[in-house]
């Protein structure tokens, strides 16, 4: 009898034992549990109060500002990873004046470059730390978030771990998705630059060539993807003469399209006023200066009166690409510059020259987007191509010679997408009409 007590007893222990652990292994379930539950719904909140605000910095101060809140941090960064792949701190704990830890001071760039995360144990004189990585769906982190020290000095554990890791994702989407939409309101903006640009340097251009007795004239232009600073047009004085302007401003896009507005107001109004090539280059010169002083930029220039009763063509050349002209019997020359380009020298003097002009003569006058194109082995169509296609095209129709060109531009370039806007301009001398005769 006594050892069947005994044995009662020991198996009512064992039970009590048995008991016992399986209600300390409920609370600690429970406890995590609870805990589960408030970081989930800590982590809901949060995202509701993320997306109430806009901007890298607001993200990141309210992210930071809660999760130290929550795990007892006395300091705390988060850094975002630049598009140049440098590292910014974005927000800082207990407030914008405070350095909080640093990423070198801390070790972590390699750790957060592998997209590892880092703690420290706290030992005296050196507080606990835990950083994470903001991880990018590119593979590279997009930045960490960074805690140290406690207010109540014991270490970080894997559940604040594991709750730190939790936020950076939720941040790194935020933060994604403010990226994906500050980038796509960019291209918006570039595209409504890039169309108005376009507008403008449309109602620049010419709507049809002139019709001057003794010449046949023929202008056209191809734009490149982005709208660059190409110009030409034409001055028709009174006394049977035409002016050709032709110009080439810096740069591309709404900038340029304004700057060779200036510059054809310049020329069309002092045009009519001005005879003179290069008068009318160092007026159109000062303008520019006044206009856009404090600006980088500039634009080579071309201006041409024909003279077609009296056979002759007056030019002056501010830095443009030299014109070609082709003689009737086939010989060919270049027109080079006199004189700085437009924009740059205050008080510049440009030289003009006088040359003969008539029946069978061409000129071809053509920005640098014509010679300096490439095709696909990045070879570019060339000077001599040009004069090649000049010479062999002979007594073409102007219209017909410059389509010409173009056609052999293009099956030059190909598929290979253009990288600059090109402008050209032929003019070729008629034979004079045979005076009436009175009967």
């Amino acid at each position: 009898m006594p050892d069947a007590i005994a044995t009662a007893l020991d198996e009512r222990n064992a039970l009590a034992e048995r008991i016992a652990l399986q209600e300390g292994e409920i609370a600690s379930l429970s406890g995590e549990v609870l805990e589960r539950y408030e970081e989930a719904t800590f982590v809901y909140r949060l995202s509701e109060r993320i997306g109430t605000v806009l901007g890298e910095a607001s993200i990141a101060e309210l992210v930071l500002d809660d999760v130290a809140r929550v795990l007892g941090a006395r300091r705390g960064a988060i850094w975002l990873r630049a598009d140049d792949c440098t590292w910014r701190r974005e927000a800082a704990w207990p407030g914008p004046d405070h350095d909080g830890p640093g990423l070198d001071a801390l070790g972590l760039p390699e750790a957060i470059a592998a997209g590892r995360p880092w703690m420290r144990e706290g030992f005296a004189g050196d507080g606990p730390a835990i950083a994470v990585a903001i991880p990018d769906a590119e593979g590279a982190p997009l930045g960490a978030i960074v805690l140290a020290s406690r207010a109540s000095g014991r270490s970080y554990r894997a559940g604040d771990l594991k709750l730190l890791a939790a936020v950076a994702s939720l941040a790194s989407a935020f933060v994604r998705n403010h990226r994906l939409s500050d980038k796509a309101r960019r291209a918006d903006a570039r595209e409504r630059e890039d169309e108005i640009a376009r507008q403008v340097h449309r109602g620049l251009l010419p709507r049809e060539d002139p019709s001057v007795e003794g010449l046949d004239v023929s202008g056209g232009f191809r734009a490149a993807e982005i709208v660059g600073g190409d110009f030409y047009g034409y001055v028709l004085p009174a006394d049977g003469s035409l002016g050709l302007a032709m110009a080439d401003v810096s740069g591309h896009g709404v900038g340029a399209a304004l700057y060779m507005a200036t510059a054809k107001g310049a020329v069309q109004s002092e045009g009519r006023r001005i005879v003179s090539p290069a008068d009318l280059l160092a007026r159109t010169n000062e303008v520019l200066l006044a206009d856009f002083s404090g600006t980088d930029v500039f634009a080579t220039a071309l201006f041409a009166r024909f003279y077609p009763r009296d056979g002759r063509l007056v030019y002056a050349n501010a830095g443009h690409n030299p014109p070609l002209l082709v003689r009737a019997k086939g010989e060919s020359t270049w027109l080079p510059a006199s004189g700085p380009a437009l924009g740059i020298l205050a008080g510049a003097a440009y030289r003009e020259s006088t040359l003969a002009f008539g029946a069978g003569d061409a000129l071809f006058v053509y920005t640098d987007g014509l010679v300096e194109a490439r095709d696909a082995q990045r070879r570019f169509f060339g000077v001599d191509r040009l004069v090649g296609l000049a010479r062999s095209l002979g007594d073409l129709p102007a219209s017909r010679t410059r389509e010409a060109i173009f056609a052999a531009l293009d099956a030059h370039v190909g598929a290979a997408a253009p990288h600059d806007d090109v402008t050209l301009v032929v003019v070729r001398g008629l034979p004079a009409r045979p005076a009436r005769t009175r009967r």
